[in-house]
Parts: C-alpha cells; sequence; structure tokens
C-alpha cells in the first residue's frame, strides 16, 4: 500500500517516466530471448532528433530505470542497460552499452552497464573486476 500512495505522490511526468522505464524494462527483457542481440541492440541505441533533447535530464531516466527494476528483480544488468540506452536514445542522448566479463576460480560472470561520458549510469555494482569485452554506441544523430 506504501509503494501506491509513493506512486501517487510523485509528478505526474515522474509517473509518466516510471511507466515509461517498467514497459521498456519489461520489452528489453522479453526481446533478449525472443530477438537477435544485434537487432535489439540497433533499436535500443538509435538516437532520435528531438526539438528539446534537454527535456528529460539524464539522471530522471536513470532514476525512473532504477526505480522500476527493484520492482521487476527478473530484469537482468543487460536488460537495464538496453532499457535505458533506449530511454536515453529517444531524448537524444548518446550512450555506451559495455558488457565484460569476470572470473573467479573457475566460475565466469557476465555483466553490463551504460556509461554516459566518463558516469556509470548503471551496472557500476563491483565493476572493478570485469574486464570489458566488447561495447556499443549509439548511433544517429547526438
Amino acid at each position: 500500500m506504501r509503494r501506491m500512495a509513493a506512486f501517487w505522490n510523485l509528478s505526474v511526468g515522474d509517473r509518466r517516466l516510471l511507466i515509461g522505464a517498467a514497459a521498456t524494462l519489461a520489452f528489453c527483457q522479453l526481446a533478449l530471448r525472443f530477438l537477435k542481440f544485434e537487432r535489439l541492440q540497433s533499436w535500443a541505441g538509435r538516437v532520435v532528433a528531438r526539438s528539446d533533447p534537454g527535456a528529460t535530464p539524464i539522471e530522471s531516466s536513470s532514476w525512473a530505470v532504477h526505480a522500476a527494476a527493484q520492482r521487476m528483480p527478473w530484469v537482468t544488468c543487460l536488460g537495464r542497460a538496453l532499457a535505458l540506452q533506449r530511454m536515453l536514445a529517444q531524448r537524444g542522448q548518446a550512450s555506451e552499452l559495455r558488457v565484460g566479463v569476470a572470473k573467479a576460480g573457475q566460475d565466469f560472470s557476465a555483466h553490463a552497464w551504460l556509461v554516459v561520458g566518463d558516469r556509470v549510469l548503471i551496472g557500476d555494482e563491483e565493476l572493478g573486476r570485469y574486464t570489458t569485452l566488447t561495447s556499443w554506441k549509439t548511433q544517429g544523430e547526438a
């Protein structure tokens, strides 16, 4: 009940942003199962020319993805990074999605994170232990 009250106490713009983030997260996670990654990444990273690219600050989009993902524990770090990249690209903001691996003994783990400039917006947990394998920058106008 407190979550619903907190949701309704948000501004209309923040509620829209949060709902958009949840929908984008759900789509990205589902698409990871059914679409070729190259197609999904191309969609997520296609920058859209906007007349007002600063309309939604980067921090607001990042907050919305973090907040929505807290209530969607089945969403992976790759799904989160793709969703935030898509939301930023829709607002004319360039970003870079990175994927890396870490080895601990015989076990490998993979991780994805999203960078704008020199700032890690999503996926900064234990980042120092991962070695970057590949990255994808947004395409189009920025």
